[in-house]
């Protein structure tokens, strides 16, 4: 598996400290995929774990001067992360048994769940890069049905083709992802099959 972009940490904390938006963007580029997936695993809404994410790296922005090292930073964000999901569960008005299983996790078992999603996190942040080098009508179509969770009749309707067609650019777009893994280390390319099967 291809590890994610590595930084000069002295380099770019001294970037952060003088106010820089590229370094920021560095930041955000590196951490954004990790951490939306780590807030759906809470808030499944996928416009609600997008406003918690972006509130997040706003918070970020905001303090970003005060960190001392990347691992702070990164620390910052899974806290006021974790912390903003709870604010959500606890504002819902609805409190079914699934809320009150999700708050448990997130106080009770932030421990566990934060040390299986630096696993994870790799993972997504892998699939997410692969997605990316599909061609642009497949990708298009698997992230409007993967990530947006659009239906196949709402896709069609978004980019003026059948039903059909969109069925079969999904079924390629799988096709092609898997086929990529099968490449990689037998044990990871089991970990990604396996987690494509649990999201699909």
């Amino acid at each position: 598996m291809s590890n994610l972009p590595q930084y000069d940490e002295k380099v770019l904390l001294q970037q952060i400290a003088e106010g820089s938006k590229k370094a920021f963007e560095t930041i955000y580029n590196q951490h954004y995929i990790s951490v939306f997936y780590f807030t759906k695993r809470f808030v499944p809404d996928i416009q609600a774990a997008e406003d918690i994410t972006t509130e997040t790296f706003m918070k970020l922005w905001e303090k970003l001067k005060n960190f001392e090292s990347l691992q702070a930073i990164k620390s910052f964000l899974y806290t006021s992360t974790k912390n903003a999901c709870l604010n959500h569960l606890r504002s819902e008005q609805r409190q079914s048994m699934h809320q009150k299983q999700l708050s448990y996790l997130l106080t009770e078992e932030m421990e566990d769940v934060m040390a299986q999603h630096k696993v994870t996190a790799r993972i997504y942040q892998y699939i997410y890069d692969e997605i990316e080098k599909l061609p642009p009508q497949l990708k298009m179509v698997f992230k409007m049905a993967y990530l947006d969770g659009l239906s196949n009749e709402e896709i069609a309707r978004e980019l003026s083709i059948n039903n059909q067609s969109v069925r079969n650019h999904k079924s390629r777009a799988l096709k092609s992802l898997r086929m990529t893994m099968l490449d990689k280390d037998i044990l990871e390319s089991i970990l990604l099959f396996l987690l494509f099967n649990a999201i699909l």
